[in-house]
């Protein structure tokens, strides 16, 4: 057997165990149902705060597994609960993300606000377990779920399995807490009372969607790839067309695909010779060249590979920096540095079983989906600035978007799977206005709906705020915003190229430009989304849109907030930032 044979039988073998003792677990779950549909049972309820949706589709998946234990599970969106309800709660699962630099997603700010005031009540009926999801990358990994977590305690909560923190690769994890929190909680509380109910839809959608995934991506063709951007462009952006074809998936505007991408070759050839490895060396019975290319992060540099570095090296800066625990210093010293400038610069070497052990596994690329499934039968398209930047006396190039860019061409096969994002998603009030906030290649999912709208023949005004660095060169989609301007579609169209002109203008300048405006949409139920980078955009938008509010509304601070809370709670202002 050839070693990428190898790969893609260890890949199919996990993926036929997993799907078998998924499904086995769905049948047993079906059957508990039919056979106990007389018996007491105990109210669970299940909260998830989520940024991008992971969250959300690991609460239905408990909900689908309660009835095995006795308890009738309620999935809720935390915005959805007041915290007089929650008082009353003696059973309780929280799933949750950790967004940017270990702040609360979206949707769980006002319950974190609300029960973290000093006067907030006592919680010493509830019994709940948490699960946080986090990227070890980031400085305050996890730390959403681990202060829900160390709050619930404060307030006399009881803890009756312990916090189980995730990192991207959740999946195993997610499922050993689901089974170990419920197993924990199903006998806690008062007596069980009233009947079983049928299994939630839940379980039924998951085993809809269990063909592919992140263990068993479908393999997508790609059928278009053109560059956007202009030649004099700062930055390279593309347009890719995937058949979806025989796949039986399906999505909706908002959504996510994500992509499984591979390591370039060169740069494992790189490392390779550095570490004066051939590649041919075992790695749990595989080559590690191709462990390297299709398993492993070789780039992202981990908390134990520093710790080996500097071991190795004896390298006093980056010693003391992970000693003393300097976090601002040492990411500092990180930036624009991978694995490789450790290895190049400080000489070392590693085995090829010690090399891959300090390493993390190679996670897919979650892109934001840029075309309507209603307008474009069985195809997904995607917007992607290829990343590339110079650093440390070398060429960097980011996995996924440059694995698409440089190495796979037209009819070239992709592993990809979706991640559905339920809030971001047009109104199901068609009649509804929406402001679309997305500089750069945040337009995707905003091309998304507004194909959508058109494609439902949907009445609500729209209105797109568009900017990048200069328009003869980053104005993508011109041809289709100027058309859905001229048909009528694009009911008002604000640009904000930055360079164009000697003082630099942004999406929020124009949205300050025409503030009562924005302010009388919102007024008539608008619905306000934001998609781009979510370091400075869009925390610039979201000072903009509560000064606007302020003015128009005639609004204190406490009334901006009251305002803001509501559009949040009503799921009208909502952000796919990054």
């Amino acid at each position: 057997m050839s070693e990428k044979n190898k790969i893609d039988h260890l890949f199919n073998e996990d993926q036929q165990q997993w799907i078998s003792g998924f499904f086995a677990g769905a049948n047993t779950r079906l059957l508990k149902d039919g056979d106990a549909s007389a018996q007491p049972t105990r109210p669970l309820l299940v909260l998830y705060g989520t940024q991008t949706g992971n969250s959300e589709s690991i609460g239905e998946n408990i909900v689908a597994m309660a009835g095995d234990y006795g308890l009738s599970a309620e999935l809720k969106d935390m915005d959805d609960i007041e915290l007089e309800e929650l008082v009353k709660v003696e059973r309780l699962l929280i799933i949750c993300s950790t967004y940017g630099e270990g702040e609360m997603p979206d949707n769980a700010e006002i319950l974190w606000e609300a029960i973290s005031e000093d006067d907030a009540p006592q919680l010493a009926k509830m019994h709940y377990s948490v699960l946080a999801l986090g990227d070890s990358s980031y400085d305050d990994y996890c730390k959403a779920g681990i202060d829900w977590d160390v709050r619930l305690e404060q307030l006399g909560a009881k803890r009756i399995a312990n916090r189980v923190d995730c990192n991207v690769d959740f999946d195993d994890d997610a499922d050993a807490w689901s089974v170990a929190a419920l197993e924990a909680i199903k006998d806690t509380g008062s007596a069980p009372e009233g009947a079983a109910v049928a299994a939630p839809k839940a379980a039924v959608k998951t085993l809809d969607v269990a063909k592919y995934d992140r263990k068993n991506p479908f393999p997508a063709t790609v059928t278009v790839k053109r560059v956007l951007s202009g030649k004099n462009s700062s930055k390279e952006i593309v347009h890719y067309e995937l058949s979806l074809k025989d796949s039986g998936l399906s999505y909706e505007a908002g959504d996510a695909l994500n992509i499984v991408a591979q390591n370039d070759p060169e740069l494992v050839q790189l490392i390779l010779a550095h570490l004066g490895l051939s590649g041919d060396e075992l790695v749990d019975g595989l080559k590690l060249k191709l462990v390297m290319q299709k398993l492993y992060d070789i780039k992202l540099p981990t908390a134990p590979f520093l710790d080996a570095v500097a071991a190795k090296s004896g390298d006093e800066e980056l010693t003391r920096m992970l000693e003393n625990g300097d976090r601002e210093a040492l990411n500092s010293y990180l930036w624009g540095r991978d694995v490789v400038d450790f290895i190049i610069d400080l000489k070392l070497t590693f085995e090829a079983t010690e090399f891959v052990g300090l390493l993390r596994k190679l996670q897919p690329r979650a892109y934001s989906i840029s075309s309507s499934a209603k307008k474009h039968q069985d195809e997904v398209h995607l917007t992607i600035s290829s990343v590339r930047y110079e650093s440390n006396g070398r060429k960097h190039e980011g996995v996924a978007s440059c694995y698409l860019a440089d190495r796979l061409g037209e009819n070239s096969k992709v592993g990809v799977y979706f991640s559905p994002n339920k809030a971001f998603r047009v109104p199901q009030d068609s009649d509804k206005p929406i402001i679309m906030v997305g500089p750069g290649t945040g337009i995707a999912p905003f091309r998304a709906f507004l194909e959508e709208r058109e494609a439902t023949g949907a009445k609500g005004d729209n209105w797109l705020i568009f900017g990048d660095r200069k328009a003869a060169d980053d104005y993508i989609y011109q041809d289709e915003i100027e058309n859905w301007q001229s048909n009528g579609l694009l009911t008002k169209l604000d640009l904000a190229f930055s360079r164009d002109q000697e003082q630099k203008i942004y999406v929020q300048t124009r949205m300050a430009e025409n503030g009562k405006e924005l302010f009388d949409w919102l007024e008539r139920g608008g619905y306000f989304f934001i998609c781009g980078d979510a370091t400075y955009m869009a925390k610039d938008v979201d000072q903009t849109l509560q000064d606007i509010i302020a003015k128009y509304g005639k609004l204190d601070e406490a009334g901006v907030k009251a305002y803001m809370n509501a559009l949040k709670k009503a799921k009208r202002y909502v952000r796919d930032v990054y």
